[in-house]
Parts: C-alpha cells; sequence; structure tokens
C-alpha cells in the first residue's frame, strides 16, 4: 500500500483496537506490514509483507513473500518486490500480485511471471487481491485504480466527494490464465469503484469488495453485478464459507464482521488494529487476518 495508507491503517488501529470476548483469539508477529496469507506446502502459510519508506523515502524496505510453520517459526523464501498484495495457492505454486505485475512462486523458490503489465488490456496502477479459478485454468486478480486519490487531507474522502466522483469509474477484474493471458471478466462499473477484496465461489461467481462505496457485490464473468451486502467501506477481503456465511474484513477499522446467508444484520466477530485481506483454513476452522499495522497474523476460531 502506499505510505499514506499505511498511517492511516496504523492510526485507526489506535483508535479501534479490541478483542470480542466470545472469539477465540490468538495472535503472532511476522514482521513489517503483512498484507495477504494462503496455505500452501507441508500445511504452511505463505504471507505477503508490502515493505515500507519512511517519509523522506530514504530507506526502503522491499516487499517480501514470507513463509510460517505450523510451529510459528516465520522465514523468507522471497524478497525485492514492491508491494505484494493478495495471494494464493495452485498446488503447483504461488501466485500474487505486486502493483503492475503477478507473480508465481514454485516449491523450489523459484520466482517468475505470470503476467506482466504489458499482457493487461489497460496498464494497470494497482494490481491487489487474487483468486482462484475454480475451473483450474488461473486466477482472478482486481486492479483498483489510483486509490491514493480516494484519501484526503483528513482520511477517506466522503462518497459524494466531487474529487472523487470526477474520476471515471475506476477498477476492473481481470482474469489470467496459467499461460499469462489476461481478460477482463468485470468491466469498469459505477458500482465497483476501487475494488479490493476478491473471491470466487465453486460455481463461478465472483465477490468483490467495492472499497470506496462499501458494497460487496457478485457477478458471474461476462454478466452485471450485484450488490449482495452493505456498510463495509475499506473491505479488503472477502469470502464464504462453506454454510453460506459472508465473511468480510475491514483494513482501516479492523473489524472482521461474519453475515448469515439469511439476510440478517452482520455480526463484529472482532476488531483488529487494521484487518487485510484474510484466509478462511477450512480444515481447522480458523480465520486468519494479517493484521497490517500491528505486524501480526490474528487467528480466529470459529
Amino acid at each position: 500500500m502506499p505510505r499514506r495508507l499505511l498511517s492511516l491503517f496504523t492510526l485507526a488501529g489506535v483508535l479501534a483496537a479490541s478483542t470480542t470476548a466470545s472469539a477465540q483469539v490468538s495472535t503472532l508477529h511476522v514482521g513489517v506490514a503483512p498484507e495477504s496469507l494462503t496455505k500452501g506446502w507441508d500445511g504452511h502459510y505463505y504471507v505477503t509483507m508490502m515493505g515500507v519508506r519512511d517519509d523522506s523515502d530514504a530507506a526502503k524496505t522491499d516487499g517480501e513473500v514470507r513463509m510460517v510453520t505450523p510451529r510459528g517459526q516465520v522465514r523468507v523464501i522471497a524478497s525485492g518486490f514492491d508491494q505484494p498484495k493478495g495471494i494464493v495457492f495452485s498446488g503447483e505454486h504461488l501466485v500474487f500480485a505486486d502493483m503492475q505485475t503477478v507473480w508465481k512462486i514454485n516449491q523450489a523458490g523459484d520466482v517468475s511471471v505470470l503476467a506482466g503489465p504489458d499482457a493487461f488490456p489497460v496498464p494497470p496502477t494497482f494490481l491487489n487481491d487474487v483468486a482462484l479459478d475454480p475451473a483450474g485454468r488461473g486466477v482472478y486478480v482486481t486492479e483498483m485504480g489510483p486509490v491514493w486519490e480516494i484519501f484526503g487531507p483528513d482520511g477517506l474522502r466522503d462518497l459524494d466527494d466531487p474529487h472523487v466522483l470526477a474520476i471515471d469509474p475506476p477498477g476492473r477484474v481481470y482474469h489470467v490464465s496459467w499461460e499469462g493471458e489476461v481478460t477482463t471478466a468485470i468491466d469498469q462499473t459505477p458500482m465497483m469503484r476501487f475494488p479490493n477484496g476478491l473471491y470466487v465461489e465453486p460455481d463461478g461467481r465472483i465477490l468483490v469488495c467495492s472499497f470506496f462505496l462499501g458494497d460487496i457485490i457478485a457477478a458471474y464473468p461476462g454478466q452485471d453485478p450485484q450488490i449482495i451486502a452493505t456498510g463495509h467501506r475499506t473491505a479488503d477481503g472477502v469470502e464464504t464459507d462453506d454454510a453460506g456465511n459472508l465473511i468480510v474484513t475491514e483494513v482501516i477499522s479492523g473489524q472482521i464482521f461474519v453475515r448469515k446467508p439469511n439476510g440478517h444484520a452482520a455480526e463484529l466477530i472482532h476488531t483488529a488494529s487494521s484487518a487485510a485481506d484474510h484466509y478462511l483454513d477450512r480444515e481447522t476452522n480458523t480465520l486468519i487476518v494479517p493484521d497490517t499495522a500491528a505486524g501480526e497474523l490474528v487467528y480466529i476460531k470459529l
């Protein structure tokens, strides 16, 4: 994330951090600015670390991918990236987005480009979350657009802010095949302003967090999207579990919600310093959320 967003996350954490008494919560420190994670080889988790620069831009911490063992040991497996974000595991590779490039890493640690900037129909600005194609043909990735434009001197701009309204509806969802071919799955739409979190259900329905508007939208590739949930500005992660519950994490508020499929109001299950792109470990029924501001993984037993 840009430095300004990281500082906002830190401020939000100071104001909002708390623990829900009913949730079984534990944390593990993993380093500076974790953003997304997945479960890969031998039951290890793999976390993208965005890296930071100071205000003078004189010092830089490269973006990294780190491995977390079941015993909580942490080590770097790849580095030298810009600001890596969403990450998934295909069974053969870790695949993650990094601003204008989608990368992959094999079990030996070899890093290669799956899709670079020139592969996209429109040059990407801010590639963010990644989700597996359930048909096994590749991955989906969100392109947020110029996300820094939605922040003003006082933080996130209002929904009716003329500065934001003057921007053409930015953001797309792309499909990237294993051969590196990029096609548009969801094109620009006013309903999907600055899309962030992404999940694709087994039947191919795509769920997307409209980061600025606070809506969760759903669409099949090539079809018009529909709003399925509202009230989640800065939503960073979205997913449905096996029971149809909708899980949403909000990065600036740090709030983590579960919505029942019957349409009842969202249940707040935990508030972290900042809740980034989560991973649901279905084997252990544990939700794992990167707390970007605190440098931790938050483990919530569901």
